[in-house]
């Protein structure tokens, strides 16, 4: 799992050519678009590259099971996080969690945000149960028309950790001296 600025994946990607290594620009543009249901590979790593974005990845037998994007939004420090998506054949793994952990685990500090969809009949359940697992909360009323439907805003606030379920409902008696 590897998280990298535009320039660092621009250098790994010159390392990779150098080496005689075949990059991962395309294998994560057809990852990603595949894993949104197009048939043919955008251009998201080069627009990410382009915005001067965070990539994310995760290669597991040397091809692209997941990937996501992040960009830091204006100067108010909050983190829009997009296109993640786990590759059909590895889904069910709990890939889409790591890779969210991931993004967590670097830009924590700040407020991250993503959209998904909750479009009526065609609703991102799994994707939905990752990011609320992973400490994210849906905002029902704060949502954009997208190409695929309606999407909801789903928020994490940097103190946002996983509630702990305490069991414990009986007060404790003091001790006696």
């Amino acid at each position: 799992m590897v998280i990298l600025s535009a320039s660092e994946f621009r250098e790994m990607e010159n390392d990779r050519m150098i080496d005689g290594i075949q990059g991962l620009t395309q294998g994560l543009n057809s990852q990603s678009s595949r894993g949104f249901g197009h048939e043919t590979a955008g251009n998201t790593v080069e627009t990410s590259l382009n915005n001067n974005e965070y990539i994310g990845y995760l290669l597991i037998n040397n091809r692209v099971a997941a990937s996501g994007f992040s960009r830091l939004d204006g100067t108010n420090g909050t983190m829009y996080i997009h296109s993640i998506s786990v590759s059909a054949e590895f889904r069910g793994q709990g890939l889409c969690k790591k890779l969210t952990g991931e993004f967590i685990k670097k830009f924590g500090n700040h407020i991250l945000y993503l959209t998904v969809r909750t479009e009526p009949g065609r609703e991102n359940i799994s994707g939905i149960k990752c990011y609320e697992k992973s400490g994210f909360i849906m905002l029902s009323e704060v949502y954009r028309d997208h190409y695929d439907g309606k999407n909801n805003a789903m928020i994490r606030l940097p103190n946002n950790k996983k509630k702990k379920n305490n069991k414990r409902t009986t007060k404790r008696k003091p001790r006696k001296k």
